[in-house]
């Protein structure tokens, strides 16, 4: 069963998406504006390890050809990630941005729409990172990437019911429902097709370290955007709550992190 992992971690960590909505739905009104901050922030401490870690290991593939026999791969490499890491976010900032520029002649069902495909496509890279570590042969790191991923894709769903739970209806409709759970699914479950990459069987260094290079840019991209949301939420940078926040989503990851180095095999 273990050729199913790639499938089984990116639907884990995808599927998350969907009860992030749900629970924005029934609780959101309980959970208060500070409340979903303080969530927001978590999920952005969790994306500011994970992307610590990924880039790490981009660097390190990258890194250990930094000799003068081996120049010419390193040269490959370096040009390679860096084209990873600007492409990627110029890419996603060229997405956004066009989305953004259209959404003012659309109603609240249709800026969820743009979300939800918007996020989609960060989460392919996501996947990117599941697949890196599984090819790697790092079971731990792509448990660890599932587990940050399912957390921060939960807070995901907000921003997908945000826009049509506007009126603050206190009784969702069947048809609204239905619609919401398509967008989460829309949005979360990209991170499959990312992590079937491992099926490619990519082997080389340079290979994984622009697919590490990739999910860096996705994450660090995801991580300014939540965190920005936090920071509105819960009142500044000079908020503590902010910062007790992030060091939470840090310390999370952290602790998941060592239980698997402890409980899985190397």
């Amino acid at each position: 069963m273990e050729s199913l992992a790639p499938l089984a971690l990116g639907f884990v960590a995808g599927i998350t998406v969907l009860f992030g909505t749900i629970s924005i739905i029934y609780l959101g009104g309980r959970m208060g504006v500070r409340g979903i901050g303080f969530l927001n922030g978590l999920a952005g401490g969790v994306l500011a390890y994970l992307a610590l870690e990924a880039g790490s290991e981009a660097s390190e593939l990258v890194e250990k050809y930094a000799k003068w026999d081996t120049l010419g791969e390193f040269s490959l490499a370096f040009i390679t990630t860096t084209i990873a890491l600007i492409g990627t976010w110029m890419v996603l900032t060229y997405i956004e941005g066009g989305l953004r520029g259209s959404r003012g002649v659309f109603d609240e069902r249709l800026t969820a729409y743009i979300v939800a495909i918007a996020l989609g496509i960060h989460n392919v890279g996501e996947g990117f990172a599941i697949a890196a570590s599984l090819l790697a042969g790092y079971v731990a790191s792509a448990v660890l990437f599932t587990a940050g991923f399912a957390i921060h894709n939960y807070t995901e769903g907000f921003a997908i019911a945000g826009p049509l739970m506007m009126k603050g209806a206190k009784r969702v409709e069947w048809r609204l429902l239905s619609l919401i759970a398509g967008l989460s699914l829309l949005a979360g479950l990209p991170v499959i097709p990312g992590a079937l990459v491992y099926y490619l069987g990519f082997s080389s260094d340079i290979a994984l370290a622009t697919l590490y290079t990739i999910a860096t840019a996705s994450i660090v991209y995801a991580m300014l955007h939540i965190n920005l949301s936090a920071l509105s939420k819960l009142g500044g940078v000079s908020s503590p709550l902010f910062w007790i926040s992030i060091f939470s989503g840090i310390g999370l990851a952290y602790t998941t992190e060592t239980i698997l180095l402890f409980s899985l095999p190397s």
